[in-house]
């Protein structure tokens, strides 16, 4: 009896993932319009509450001074956020924050022939959720509601002629998101604390040739707003991204998978716990989410992801789900 009970607790706590309908919806129009969308990206989201936290733009040329590669011939990752909308969910479940913020992209290939359109878009809504094993209804409908608010703007403004959609080529994994934790002491000063970890954290990762593509306190930026985030010490997220993976993704054939780029990975320190706490959306989603079938790449991919459970091993943090 012991041994079922065991085991429901395993499937009840860990194995809480769907497979959505659809991985995400790009939109398409003919020609190059980055200038448009860019101007869409800083001047017209406001409308439905969201700004661009960090754009890192025009991606393929560092990919050629390093590589001497061009797979493409425009890729862009704007990430963005609606930091209103997203506090309550942030309050109610700290896994929002493997989408807090979320990647909207848009690139261009090179085949003027065949496909001579720029692409853009994110993953869909149902897609961050199951990432997330959210489970409660009114967040899920409230944070449906703001993509789709987000989305209206984008399509009101570039007015897409094609559309694009990515559908899961198998089931995602029983645990979709990858969650350490590390003990600590009770600083004197959390703030110093946090700012001591974060110069180690990057440095660490700096080692194993990560680069940090965006950084947002969103504890300090609730609180330079007077909005209430007491359920946590601390909480921030940073970009994680590895330049030779990304080359070898973006850059060879398969540009849509940025949508799942950079990884956003979200830190929280819970109110009166000496517990910092990591998780993130794995690269098993990926796999799931878009037909990749090569083995070698796959294989690929998966040792990337080794490497970042392991520089974090290296910070003193433990697997508590994988």
């Amino acid at each position: 009896m012991s041994n079922v009970v065991i085991a429901l607790l395993i499937a009840v706590g860990i194995s809480h993932a769907q497979t959505p309908e659809i991985t995400a919806e790009f939109y398409g129009n003919k020609g190059n319009i980055e200038k448009q969308f860019d101007d869409v990206m800083k001047h017209k989201i406001g409308e439905a509450g969201f700004q661009v936290m960090k754009a890192n733009v025009h991606i393929e040329n560092f990919y050629y001074e390093k590589y001497n590669e061009k797979g493409v011939e425009m890729i862009s990752f704007y990430d963005v956020i609606n930091k209103e909308a997203i506090r309550p969910l942030l309050l109610q479940n700290p896994d929002f924050g493997a989408f807090t913020p979320f990647n909207f992209l848009i690139y261009k290939t090179l085949d003027r022939q065949r496909d001579d359109y720029t692409w853009y878009g994110h993953l869909s809504a149902e897609m961050m959720l199951d990432i997330i094993g959210e489970k409660d209804a009114a967040s899920k409908e409230a944070f449906t509601t703001m993509i789709t608010g987000l989305d209206d703007v984008v399509k009101k403004n570039l007015k897409p002629e094609k559309t694009h959609i990515f559908k899961p080529q198998s089931p995602l994994p029983k645990v979709t998101l990858t969650k350490m934790v590390k003990k600590f002491e009770a600083p004197d000063d959390m703030e110093e604390f946090v700012e001591d970890f974060v110069m180690e954290h990057d440095g660490r990762f700096s080692k194993h040739d990560f680069i940090i593509a965006g950084f947002i306190d969103l504890k300090f930026e609730y609180s330079d707003m007077d909005l209430a985030f007491d359920k946590y010490d601390a909480y921030w997220v940073s970009l994680l991204c590895h330049f030779e993976f990304s080359n070898s993704i973006f850059n060879r054939g398969k540009p849509e998978a940025g949508m799942f780029a950079p990884c956003s990975i979200y830190f929280y320190i819970p109110k009166g716990k000496n517990e910092l706490h990591v998780g993130y959306s794995s690269v098993t989603n990926w796999i799931s989410g878009l037909d990749f079938t090569d083995r070698k790449r796959i294989d690929y991919m998966k040792s990337i992801d080794a490497e970042v459970i392991e520089t974090f091993k290296e910070l003193g943090f433990e697997l508590i789900q994988k």
